[in-house]
This record gives structure tokens, C-alpha cells and sequence, in this order.
């Protein structure tokens, strides 16, 4: 069984986070040398300085507060660096009436490293440790267990393979706190090892719904199970996205709703969710290798996949809009993988027969003289457009591709894609609850589309909930559709 140890890696960043007087060595001329209280905060970390005025002090010459790279923070017992534009300071001036001279600088910091440079952590055994507010349940996806020194209500791991490398994902879960891990199985390099976390916790978020990015901390060491910890450092990425939907689970409990008036009704739902119970079943590590690799090798796909959790967000006016951009980025991407061109119209002997006919009466109308010069080009230009392809066209090509075949609603829903982009809403009427039931109804296929490219482009074959179905007493467009889809 695979060997995990976290008692040093706790000890490491309890160590980092505690409440701690440290003394300043930095270039700044008014504050080098003075003591600065750090301790962690709800994001980051908090940074307080009371600063001594002096004779002939005027608050503009703090007015901005720069360091240069790195911040030496020190005392007896250890050295903290802080990286360029990692703390941001602002003054804070004590009432009227307080016999306090003292000026309270105070801010956060973003970053914040037991080494000067990023790279003393390359060539080392890398661990991220990303806090979280829930069980992930890790066990969605078919994995190993782990052993640890430490008690963990949870030990799921996934093996996921980039490229060479094999990296470890697991969850690490106290009675009270919780944590997503990432381990390298071999010394690494800190910026590809960020990258590759980044991905494996993109496909976690994408698959179930929330993507935890706010803070994290990198660890090194000079062993595999990271039973000794080197160096340590704490950053804050980008906001978390926290949805909540999900579009795969082994629990088909969870998408139906088992409430009934009689017995015979809720028997008869039970025996409903009994039908799924060998179909609803964990995701292959190879496939969540897959996944987390596309979306390294991929910015588009993987800009994408974070448009998409985000537009799960948006409101239903603008969600629309989002779902268009992703689906966009994704087919490109997958028709360049083919080197395919979007399909024309007529074919290229055919148009230009077309273009000579209308040249010829174009000529006659408005013939080639200066006064029609700017006329002309215009028409000419657009001329020359009549025969390119549209971007639903490209959109139902790349489906293809990954072979599935595309329904009449779904093909609609690509067509209003078109509409999205230039913020107009696809609907029959303007009264209110036709046009909720109407976007709602397209965004929901359009949310589908984006999984099931994504997930057939990467091999899977399996169930995914089907929200446009479960959702259909909002959008009363019944499918006749099953609660779970299969790709």
C-alpha cells in the first residue's frame, strides 16, 4: 500500500502560519529594521508595522509603499522571504485623541516562502496541499488507498499520468479540516509542477462541479513519502469556483428526487434508481489521466473548461454567452487537430461561376469609375464572404469528429450560439417566462455539448447526469430522456 506522511508537512506550514514577530530587512529607507507582525488570515496573510514618525515626517513619503525582491523577513529562529509585489501596506492613522504616537501600517501578503528563489525548490520531491471546505469524496474516480501517519477519515488516490510523470491526487481529510493533495513520484521543477497541478485540479472541478484554487501551499523534500519537509511556501492563486454542479456521480441517489405521496409512488422511484446501480459507476483512472493531461497540454480546452464552471455562475442573460466562448475554443481546437477546414456552402468551381455572374452584373449597375469605388469594395468584400462556411457549421463538424451525432435540439442550441455572441436571446417571444424557459432550455444542451466533446475527445464511454432532462419541469420540454446520458 502506498505510504503517505504528513506530520512534517503540517509541522512545515504551522510553523509558516503561526501568529510571529519578525524583524524587517528590506531597501525600504523609513521602514528597514522594524519588527512586522504576520500571522494567516482568512485569505493570505495579515502584515502589521508600527511605524515611529519622526521630526519632519510627512505621510506622502509613504504614500506608496514598494519593496524590491525578495523581502527579508528574520528573527532568531528562522529567515521568511516575501517575492516582489507579494505585500501591499497602507497607512492607518490612530484617532485624534490617542496618546499612541505610533502610525499602524497594515496590509497582506499574497506569497511567502521559507527560500529565496522559486527554484530552490526544483530538484526536489513536491507536494501541494490545497485547503478545502468539504469531503471531495475522491472516490468518484476508481483509485488506490494510502496509508499515513497521521488519521485521515478518507484516503482516496488517484495515479495520474502526464506525459511520463506520475503524480499522486488524493484527499486528505482531519475531523477538521480537509484537504486536496497533489505528490510528485520523482524530483521535479516548481513551475512544471504547478502547471500539472493545475490541470489535475481543473479536471477534479470539471468533472464535480467545484474547482479550489484560492490559496495552496508547495512543499520539497528529499523523499518520496515526504517524511522530512525542506522548504515551504504559501500562495494565493485566483478565486475559487464553486458551483456545485456536477456531471458525473456514482450516487443515483443524488439526481433523483425520492419524495412521493404514496407508497406505491416512492417503491416505484426506488426501483427507478435501482436500475442504475451497475451503470453509475466510478470514472477509470486512465480517463481523469486523460482529462488532467488535455487540460495541461490545452490552454484553449483548459481556458474553456474554466469558462464553463464559471458561466455555471452567470446569470441566465449572460450564461449563454459563456457556454458559446467555450464551445468555440474547444472546436477549434479539435478541428486543427484534424486539419480541417469548416465545410463551404457550394464547392470552390461552383462559386466562382457565382462570382462572374454577379461581377458581370455588378459592372453594369455601378460600373468601375471613381465615384463607385468605395461601393464597389465594399460589395466586393462581402462578395467574397458568401461562401464561407458558419460557425454552426464548424461547431456540428467537430462533434463528428468525436463521433457523436448531433439531435435536432442540440443542433438548435448550436445555431443560438450565434445569437448569444452578439447578446440577443433565441426565443419565440419576449414575455418573460417564455424567454427563462426557452434560454434556460439552450444553455442547459449547450452545457451538455461542452462535456460530451470534452469527454469523447478524451476516450470516455459512459454515464454523465443529464441536467437538460432533470431539469425539464423548469423548461417544460420534456425529452422523454433518461436522468443519466450516455456518451
Amino acid at each position: 500500500m502506498i505510504q503517505k506522511f504528513f506530520h512534517a508537512s503540517f509541522d512545515a506550514i504551522d510553523s509558516l502560519t503561526a501568529p510571529q514577530t519578525l524583524k524587517l530587512e528590506t531597501d525600504h529607507y523609513l521602514l528597514n529594521g522594524y519588527d512586522i507582525l504576520i500571522g494567516k488570515a482568512e485569505t493570505g496573510f495579515s502584515a502589521k508595522i508600527n511605524f515611529m514618525p519622526f521630526k519632519g515626517y510627512s505621510s506622502s513619503q509613504m504614500h506608496t509603499i514598494e519593496f524590491t525582491e525578495p523581502i527579508k523577513l528574520l528573527n532568531k529562529d528562522k529567515n521568511l522571504f516575501l517575492p516582489e509585489k507579494s505585500i501591499y501596506l497602507n497607512q492607518f492613522f490612530r484617532d485624534f485623541n490617542s496618546d499612541d504616537p505610533t502610525i499602524e501600517i497594515k496590509g497582506n501578503i499574497s506569497q511567502i516562502s521559507t527560500c529565496a528563489q522559486n527554484t530552490d525548490f526544483d530538484n526536489t520531491y513536491l507536494r501541494l496541499i490545497i485547503p478545502v471546505d468539504s469531503d471531495e469524496k475522491l472516490r468518484n474516480v476508481r483509485g488506490w488507498e494510502f496509508k499515513t501517519d497521521l488519521k485521515s477519515k478518507n484516503r482516496n488516490l488517484i495515479k495520474v499520468n502526464i506525459g511520463n510523470a506520475e503524480y499522486h491526487f488524493f484527499e486528505f481529510h482531519t475531523d477538521s479540516a480537509a484537504y486536496l493533495v497533489v505528490d510528485t513520484t520523482e524530483p521535479s521543477n516548481e513551475s512544471e509542477f504547478k502547471k500539472i497541478s493545475h490541470a489535475i485540479l481543473l479536471a477534479q472541478g470539471f468533472l464535480y462541479g467545484n474547482l479550489y484554487l484560492s490559496e495552496g501551499y508547495i512543499l520539497s523534500s528529499q523523499s518520496a513519502d515526504f517524511a522530512d519537509i525542506k522548504n515551504v511556501s504559501f500562495s494565493t492563486y485566483r478565486e475559487s469556483i464553486m458551483t456545485g454542479y456536477r456531471i458525473h456521480t456514482t450516487n443515483a441517489y443524488s439526481v433523483h428526487n425520492m419524495t412521493g405521496k404514496t407508497e406505491e409512488e416512492i417503491s416505484a422511484k426506488q426501483e427507478e434508481v435501482q436500475e442504475w446501480i451497475n451503470d453509475i459507476i466510478e470514472i477509470e483512472e486512465s480517463i481523469f489521466s486523460a482529462l488532467s493531461e488535455l487540460f495541461y497540454n490545452s490552454e484553449p480546452i483548459s481556458r474553456a473548461a474554466i469558462v464553463t464552471l464559471q458561466g455555471n455562475l452567470l446569470s441566465l442573460e449572460i450564461k449563454g454567452s459563456a457556454y458559446s466562448l467555450a464551445l468555440e475554443a474547444i472546436t477549434k481546437v479539435i478541428m486543427d487537430e484534424h486539419k480541417e477546414d469548416r465545410p463551404k456552402p457550394v464547392s470552390a468551381p461552383i462559386f466562382k461561376k457565382l462570382k462572374e455572374k454577379i461581377y458581370s452584373v455588378l459592372d453594369e449597375i455601378l460600373p468601375e469609375r471613381p465615384e463607385n469605388a468605395i461601393t464597389r469594395k465594399i460589395l466586393n468584400d462581402r462578395l467574397n464572404n458568401w461562401n464561407s462556411p458558419t460557425n454552426a457549421d464548424k461547431l456540428k463538424k467537430s462533434f463528428h469528429f468525436v463521433d457523436y451525432e448531433l439531435n435536432e435540439y442540440e443542433i438548435n442550441a448550436l445555431k443560438a450560439r450565434d445569437k448569444f455572441q452578439h447578446g440577443e436571446l433565441p426565443v419565440s417571444d419576449n414575455a418573460d417566462d417564455v424567454v427563462f424557459k426557452e434560454v434556460y432550455f439552450m444553455c442547459l444542451i449547450m452545457h451538455r455539448l461542452i462535456y460530451v466533446l470534452i469527454l469523447k475527445r478524451i476516450g470516455y464511454s459512459g454515464y454523465i447526469i443529464n441536467y437538460p432532462q432533470m431539469h425539464s419541469y423548469i423548461t417544460k420540454r420534456d425529452l422523454k430522456e433518461k436522468s443519466f446520458y450516455k456518451l
